[in-house]
């Protein structure tokens, strides 16, 4: 089964060939650029996944903590634009935000105390927190833009 990214990335090369062909709608822009955002946040994730160091340092882990945190601090506040919602569509941008957010500060917060007992476990751990954010910001994001 194919993941969210190689779906994505699928999607992307079927609007590219619309472009090329020059029959993309314009209202298809938005979800063009949406996939490309998307694509470039998965991406990012599963590159600072792969990269989540395997030991039990308390420094390296910290860092790449560090690294994986600022980018999920980040995620609410960007690309806050789609096509004008009505005030059930708006009621549902608020919640799915603050659904995101309270997922990544319950993440947070088990990182404060986290102590690795094998130096595979924060790897683990990471995964596991991204996957987490994950689906609660795909949700957040097609409150703008459903893909």
């Amino acid at each position: 089964m194919a993941t969210i990214l190689q779906q994505y990335e699928e999607k992307r090369k079927q609007i590219y060939q619309k472009i090329a062909e020059g029959d993309l709608p314009l209202q298809e822009v938005l979800t063009m650029q949406e996939l490309n955002y998307r694509i470039c946040v998965l991406d990012t994730f599963q590159s600072l996944c792969r990269m989540a160091p395997v030991t039990t340092a308390a420094r390296s882990m910290g860092f790449h903590f560090q690294m994986l945190d600022a980018y999920i601090r980040f995620l609410p506040l960007e690309r806050r634009f789609g096509p004008k919602a009505d005030e059930a569509g708006q009621k549902k941008r608020e919640t799915a935000l603050k659904s995101l957010e309270r997922v990544a500060e319950d993440g947070r917060k088990r990182f404060m105390s986290f102590h690795a007992e094998t130096p595979e476990q924060y790897k683990e751990t990471a995964r596991q927190y991204v996957n987490t954010v994950l689906p609660v910001w795909l949700q957040y994001r097609n409150t703008y833009i459903t893909i």
